[in-house]
């Protein structure tokens, strides 16, 4: 049983459109290109065969359909890379995509779902914001279909797709996070990324760094505060806004307070610089090498390459997130999403066919991956050479291969669920009163608590 499906009252897509900027919405993707089309054979071999769960479902060569795809373009541009070979494989399967930025295909999803019709039949869904919909029974049922890639895909990948012990999505991308560092700053300042072993470490850290250079180790708004590094380390220690029953803990969790309070010794401190995520200034500190490091996910790779810091080839390094406490995890995760069947579709034997190809062929997600860096959840894909080739912009680092580690030790945590975009619109307000002086950790967790109890009617 999820921790979801023990609270039904209130609305369960409340909060979703709350103005929440997607990151996805800033990525920018190259050219589409493709490869000569495998057997059928070749397609199972591919997908790994028969699992303890099942053989893999490839659908007939001669499976038609018209099938209708939702999602933001930047995505959607990922998965048109395997179109041309899709297509040869399945001549008779057309498709369409309408692309609309996240919160436009939330909406038009939600349109759908009240009026019962109108939606399509294959969607484009964020980790964050699947649940709501699996809660909801607007997607198909893909057990029978999915059961073969359990033990193949990231395990917490699965967490939002299922409602008891059935599965209504097929996973794509995670988000495993880790420190991206400054190079020159470390070196000037005299601190090495290799002695980071807890966050404690990490602390002495920025308090060198501020000393040695006057520059700040991350960047965290006040006034504009996100909250998205708050649940990124809640998530590293297996915690979040709920427990495993639903219930929420965020003023209960010994853990919880501890985090929060070492977000404030940074603003406290004047270790964080107060700039807003996704602003001028913030990319400017990034470009200009001003801030320290970034605690984010393996996406932001991209971002510094394409546009935020292009000219900083071997500027940027990679190390794991710090642990709390030695020996501990260092694994968190920040984003991902997957695609869905709609369960009004006319044509789920030709969606699968279309999710299958996609999703399900480590070809396919290798050659996605390799040209638009979203990074594959198909944990065959990380033995691939291509995951221990050194990246030059990191220094020659193997950063791949360190974000596949990261990928395959995240652990399972109550972030999101079907109220996630409510509870962080809830809590965030109370971060910002925390940041600005105007209230204690203690304060601004328990009025965050009591605010999520009375409006998602949880424990």
């Amino acid at each position: 049983m999820s921790q979801d499906e023990l609270t039904t009252d209130g609305n369960p897509i409340a909060g979703w459109f709350n103005g929440q900027l997607s990151r996805r919405e800033l990525m920018r993707r190259m050219a589409v290109f493709g490869l000569a089309v495998p057997s059928v054979a070749a397609l199972i071999e591919a997908c790994g065969g028969s699992t303890a769960t099942g053989q893999v479902h490839v659908p007939s060569s001669s499976t038609k359909g018209s099938l209708t795809i939702w999602g933001w373009k930047d995505s959607l541009e990922a998965l048109k890379l395997q179109d041309a070979d899709f297509t040869a494989a399945y001549p008779g399967i057309s498709y369409t995509y309408v692309p609309r930025p996240p919160a436009d295909t939330y909406r038009n999803l939600e349109l759908a779902i009240t009026a019962g019709s109108g939606g399509p039949d294959v969607a484009l869904i964020e980790d964050s914001h699947l649940t709501a919909y699996v809660q909801l029974g607007a997607m198909a049922d893909l057990t029978d279909l999915v059961g073969p890639y359990v033990d193949q895909i990231d395990s917490y990948k699965w967490d939002w797709t299922k409602k008891g012990s059935r599965y209504f999505a097929m996973p794509w991308d995670p988000g495993p996070v880790a420190v991206f560092y400054r190079r020159d700053v470390f070196q000037q300042a005299g601190v090495d990324p290799a002695s980071m072993a807890t966050w404690d470490d990490f602390h002495q850290a920025a308090q060198t760094i501020k000393e040695k250079t006057g520059l700040a180790m991350w960047q965290q708004s006040k006034a504009r505060n996100d909250g998205r590094l708050f649940e990124t380390l809640l998530w590293q220690q297996g915690t979040g806004y709920v427990d495993s029953k639903g219930h929420v803990i965020l003023d209960k969790d010994p853990k919880v307070a501890t985090t929060l309070e070492y977000i404030n010794s940074f603003w406290q401190e004047g270790l964080a610089a107060d700039q807003e995520a996704w602003t001028n200034p913030w990319y400017k500190a990034q470009t200009d090498g001003t801030t320290a490091t970034v605690v984010d996910a393996v996406w932001m790779g991209t971002f510094f390459k394409s546009w935020i810091a292009p000219k900083a080839n071997g500027k940027w390094g990679v190390f794991p997130l710090p642990a709390w406490k030695r020996g501990g995890s260092q694994a968190s995760n920040d984003g991902g999403s997957a695609l869905a069947i709609f369960d009004s579709s006319q044509q789920k034997e030709a969606a699968w066919a279309y999710v299958q190809f996609h999703l399900g062929r480590p070809a396919s997600q290798l050659q996605i991956y390799e040209k638009t860096d979203i990074f594959p959840s198909l944990k065959a894909t990380y033995k691939d050479p291509f995951f221990q080739e050194p990246d030059p912009y990191f220094g020659d680092e193997t950063v791949r291969n360190t974000f596949a580690h990261i990928a395959e030790l995240i652990p399972k945590a109550g972030i999101y669920s079907k109220d996630y975009a409510q509870m962080n619109t809830l809590l965030v307000p109370e971060i910002q009163k925390l940041a600005l002086g105007q209230q204690s950790v203690q304060a601004a967790l328990s009025n965050a608590a009591g605010l999520i109890r009375d409006k998602t009617h949880r424990a």
